[in-house]
């Protein structure tokens, strides 16, 4: 029940300007985005600038907020796959396939990377590398299980026709940057896959709400609520390694963030660290001077856990 009211709660603070809210109570969100308003300091702002600079062919200005999204997340695949896609714009290729060879090591990256590092490959002439690509594509759909979801599969299944479609073409095409299903959504689009997302979690239904938290991040660019919950489903899901990445990842944009410090300890606890687990209690015992539900809940499943 703690998890319903939280999500819940969820989709009233949908209406903040530019950054969600972080739900409230239980597991959910904590102490808020601590996003600035200056898109040097927030990068959930240099991230949205960038899409918007990308969306008008302006590379350079893309490839700066996209930079400065990066040095939050540098690991990203959203952010990294964006940038590749700026530098691939403005002509610079080197930099693009290193933005794509980035993405393309993150649980998050986005399909269309590993089709345009294919491109990008084969446009250079360096035809095995494409192949390596392509390689590496069919092996993300053939382990593409109930788990990843069919929209996770379509987006692997479109780059890897393209691709192939590419290496057999008389000529190598230019690189095109082609989505695959995968492109930027708008704000307002990320807010409503953001309350579909919470809705869809409530349901259990939770192969639906990580697609639909792709498409939020995809939209709103980092934040450590979507992280968080991103986390959360893929835990669910069984996608434990996947989780941990998620949880640091919130955390190291909001280092005071209640619901991702105790999820991440629940995960602990499922991965057999119980110490681990009672190092997040006591960062919650520093965060909540007062007690807080995310504290609560903690500490139960750690006594449940020593029993």
């Amino acid at each position: 029940m703690a998890l319903r009211l939280a999500l819940a709660g969820a989709i009233l603070a949908l209406a903040a300007p530019l950054a969600l809210a972080a739900p409230g109570g239980g597991g959910g969100g904590g102490m808020g985005g601590g996003a600035s308003s200056s898109s040097r300091e927030d990068p959930q702002a240099a991230y949205q600038a960038g899409v918007t600079a990308l969306n008008a062919q302006n590379y350079r200005e893309a490839i700066r907020q996209f930079r400065a999204a990066r040095r939050s997340l540098p690991d990203s695949g959203v952010i990294n796959y964006a940038l590749g896609r700026a530098y691939q714009g403005n002509n610079e290729t080197d930099e693009a396939q290193r933005a794509y060879e980035r993405a393309i090591e993150a649980d998050d990256a986005p399909a269309g990377a590993w089709l345009q590092l294919g491109l990008i490959h084969l446009q250079a002439g360096h035809r095995d590398e494409a192949v390596a690509q392509q390689t590496a594509l069919a092996a993300r759909i053939a382990a593409c299980d109930a788990a990843c979801g069919d929209a996770r599969r379509a987006q692997l299944t479109a780059a890897h026709t393209q691709l192939t479609t590419a290496l057999n073409a008389p000529t190598a095409p230019a690189a095109d940057p082609a989505t695959t299903g995968w492109n930027f959504p708008s704000v307002e689009e990320g807010r409503a896959a953001y309350a579909e997302a919470v809705g869809l979690i409530n349901q259990e239904r939770y192969v639906e709400a990580f697609a639909a938290l792709e498409r939020t991040q995809a939209a709103v660019g980092p934040h450590a609520d979507v992280l968080n919950y991103m986390g959360f489903t893929s835990r669910r899901l069984g996608r434990l390694d996947a989780a941990l990445g998620y949880y640091r990842e919130a955390l190291r944009l909001d280092p005071y963030h209640l619901g991702a410090t105790e999820y991440l300890g629940e995960l602990y606890i499922q991965m057999g660290e119980l110490d681990r687990a009672r190092t997040q209690l006591a960062r919650l015992d520093q965060l909540c001077a007062y007690g807080c539900a995310q504290r609560e809940e903690l500490a139960r499943w750690i006594e449940s856990a020593s029993e």
